[in-house]
Parts: structure tokens; sequence; C-alpha cells
């Protein structure tokens, strides 16, 4: 397992298509950012409010993370070698590999993508006569959003195995949550609160605008959404087999 594990690690940091793949995991949080201008209004806000607001977005990560796992496995199936895959390592190896694989690429590119986004802040704030300043809740979000990110990789990574397809698990992990999930969120957010995407998100902002989940019922529905949705995907994988 640790081989199968080693090797989908060096697929998912190896390619020339991998690239434009980890600059989309910049488009989530840069769409929450800029989804609200009102963030860049700091007039009578001091430097804690303001640093935590700029920070937010980063919460949504978990839906970038879902689509850089996917890619893992959608991409085989693309260029038509998953079959090779799974002859050669098994469908146990090939499926753990690339989840373990993609949570692993998910985190590491999630925490670079937290340091360039912080000095980001930075810069802005300081443009505007402010300064970071991390709050005790800006450390939260950093935690909340990197455990949302490795369930997330694991959503993503079993969207993949069930669809194999690449076009319809981007947009079924990229852009519904992107159009369905924030209409929702503004329309209906009783519902919008229970679905994979913004219960995880909550991991980060907890209660965020009094529309989504507090920490614990979130964890407990983004949990559900995963272990479910991997389970269908192992059973969907096995059942492909026989």
């Amino acid at each position: 397992m640790k081989n199968a594990i080693r090797s989908e690690a060096l697929r998912a940091v190896s390619g020339p298509s991998v690239l434009p793949v980890y600059l989309v995991a910049l488009l989530m949080p840069a769409f929450v950012l800029f989804s609200d201008g009102s963030r860049f209004d700091f007039v009578g806000v001091d430097s804690s409010l303001a640093t935590s607001r700029l920070l937010e977005p980063l919460a949504w990560s978990v839906i970038s993370a879902a689509f850089v796992s996917a890619y893992a496995v959608t991409r085989e199936y693309y260029y038509a070698s998953m079959d090779r895959t799974l002859t050669g390592v098994g469908f146990r190896r090939a499926f753990w590999g690339k989840m373990v694989a993609g949570a692993l690429a998910a985190v590491t590119l999630s925490v670079c993508i937290f340091i360039l986004w912080t000095v980001g802040v930075a810069v802005v704030l300081l443009q505007n006569g402010l300064t970071l300043t991390l709050t005790p809740d800006s450390w939260q979000l950093y935690t909340g959003a990197l455990v949302g990110v490795v369930l997330g990789a694991f959503l993503g990574g079993s969207v993949g195995w069930i669809t194999r397809n690449y076009y319809a698990t981007a947009a079924l992990v990229l852009v519904l949550p992107m159009v369905v999930d924030f209409a929702l969120l503004r329309t209906a957010p009783e519902v919008a609160r229970f679905s994979p995407g913004l219960a995880i998100a909550a991991l980060g902002v907890p209660g965020y605008q009094d529309r989504l989940l507090e920490f614990a019922p979130a964890l407990g529905v983004g949990l559900a959404w995963t272990i479910g949705l991997v389970a269908l995907a192992w059973l969907r994988g096995r059942r492909g087999l026989a």
C-alpha cells in the first residue's frame, strides 16, 4: 500500500496538465472573496476584524481540494489508462492509493495557498492603514479549513470513482457548489447548510453569517457525507470489477 500511495503522490505532482488544476485550486477562495464587495470596506473596521474578513474565503478550500483530488482519478479515465492501473496494482491499492495521495496533495497545496493568501492579506491591509492581526478565531479558521480540505479531498476522490468522468466530476465538485450552493445560501440557507461543500466549509467559519452550521453539527454532517460517498465509491468500484 505504501508503494501505491507513493506512486500516486508522484503522479499528483507530475505531468503538464497538473499546473492548470492547481491554479484552479485558487479559484474557489478568490470567488468567495470577490463575491462580497463589503469585505474591502475598511471604514470603521479594526485590524483584527478586517483580517478575519479577508481570511474567511479560505474555508471554501474544501471545494478546491475536492477538485484536485478528483483529478487523480478522472484523468486516468479520461486518458483510458485506468484499466492498466487496476490490472497492475489491483482495485484496493489503486482506490486507497489515489484517495490518500489526493488528500496529501490537497493538504500540501492548501497549506501553500494559506501562506500566500495570508501574505496577500497582509499587503492589502497595509495599503489600507491596517495590519495583519491573527486572533484565536483566525487560527481556528486555518485549522477548521485544513480539516475541511482533508474531508473535501476524500469527497472529490469518491465522486471521481463514482462518475468515472472528468467533466461530470468537475461539474459536481466545482461548478455545482459555485452556482447552486451559493444561490441557496442566499435564498434557502436552512437547506444549503446541509450540502457537503457548505457543511464542511462551516468547519472554518462556524455559524457564518448565521447561515452555516456550528462546528460540531458541521463536522457530523461533513463526516456523514464523506463516509457515505467513500462507501458508495468503493461499492461501485468493486461492482464494476465483478
